[in-house]
């Protein structure tokens, strides 16, 4: 089977697809008889000794397995997970900063008042 590497990256997709190594799946390009031009999923480890040998054409990838499910769910719960400890962190950041933003304020309008009540 001859195929290249597609500069297509999986993070564009909305769920990616992983192979029974558990590693995410590179996409290629098929380029014999019928299927020419076909896109398909392939192990990251292909024609390695550690090939897992999955394969899944691309038009096919919602036809999942039920242990491709697992994976790609596991996968999910951990992106979703990260994205919720990037908010938090970034909603403490705001925070902090609003603190400091009051702080400041009120050491303006306390400076302030001093003067005024210098006159």
């Amino acid at each position: 089977m001859s195929s290249s590497r597609s500069t297509t990256s999986m993070r564009n997709l909305n769920i990616p697809i992983y192979c029974h190594c558990n590693m995410q799946c590179s996409i290629y390009t098929y380029y014999k008889a019928n299927n020419r031009g076909r896109k398909f999923y392939r192990c990251p480890r292909n024609k390695s000794e550690d090939d897992c040998g999955f394969f899944r054409w691309f038009d096919e990838r919602n036809g999942l397995s039920e242990d491709m499910k697992h994976f790609t769910s596991a996968n999910a719960t951990e992106v979703c997970s990260n994205h919720a400890i990037s908010l938090t962190t970034e909603f403490l950041q705001i925070k902090m900063l609003l603190v400091i933003l009051i702080l400041l304020v009120v050491v303006v309008l306390n400076l302030t008042s001093k003067c005024c009540n210098c006159k």
